[in-house]
């Protein structure tokens, strides 16, 4: 295990799951991912790009647009009634779907379209983050166990079950820690959902832009709507360098 998910995952030897916490969510090396995964998956999905470029099926249609425009809306308009963030996953899925398409020197109504609806579907996702939020601070560290209180002399281990803790204030105390915890992972995978979310937003942007020819009418005004549509500036120097953005999380 590296540094960093020594700094996310703090264990005791031989503990065990606690009572109400699953396996499945309460692990946060979700959140630490190393340089070798986060290399292997922005390599996989530059590979999607390419490939998709190559064999995807044309989706030079304005109905195809409209389609993906409506599904799109209904998805953030899902989002903003209920706030469950994997509807924005879903609509960066559903906008990136209009990439790639048939380009040329010049930027189509349907090429404008599709660029615009991407960059709508990133700025919700990125207005979505916790901008405050830090995954390495004390106070946001996800355990996979929790030790429960002193309990007046009775033995005692990490992830035991409360219902064994025979005292009722010591066992309230213990649910409300696990309680807790498990609110902390909830945070955390939502966090790390949205980052990968803008990550990959962005990777699809930047290819569709560069696929216009270089120099050309088309690319030159791409870049024009990312700068007059995108006003966080940490967004706009992504999309806008020389390399191939990557994951930043």
């Amino acid at each position: 295990m590296s540094a960093t998910s020594q700094n996310y995952l703090k264990r005791n030897k031989g503990q065990q799951w606690g009572a109400g916490y699953s396996p499945q969510v309460a692990s946060p090396q979700n959140a630490d991912v190393g340089m070798n995964m986060k290399s292997a998956i922005t390599i996989t999905l530059l590979c999607l790009s390419v490939l998709g470029i190559a064999y995807a099926e044309s989706n030079d249609s304005m109905q195809t647009m409209t389609n993906a425009e409506a599904a799109v809306q209904a998805k953030l308009a899902e989002y903003s009634r209920t706030g469950d963030h994997r509807l924005l996953v879903e609509a960066r899925g559903l906008a990136s779907s209009m990439n790639p398409r048939q380009r040329g020197n010049t930027l189509s109504p349907l090429d404008e379209q599709c660029l615009r609806l991407q960059l709508k579907v990133l700025r919700s996702v990125q207005d979505a983050r916790d901008k405050d939020y830090d995954p390495k601070a004390p106070e946001n560290i996800v355990y996979m166990n929790i030790m429960p209180p002193d309990s007046g002399g009775q033995g005692v281990m990490a992830g035991m079950d409360p219902k064994a803790i025979r005292d009722p204030v010591a066992r309230k105390k213990y649910e409300d820690a696990i309680e807790e915890n498990n609110r902390k992972n909830a945070k955390l995978r939502r966090e790390l959902d949205l980052s990968r979310c803008v990550d990959r937003a962005i990777i699809d942007i930047w290819h569709y832009v560069r696929n216009f020819p270089e120099g050309s009418e088309a690319r030159t005004k791409a870049n024009q709507i990312i700068i007059s549509d995108v006003t966080d500036k940490a967004l706009v120097k992504r999309l806008e360098s020389n390399e191939s953005p990557g994951l930043t999380w």
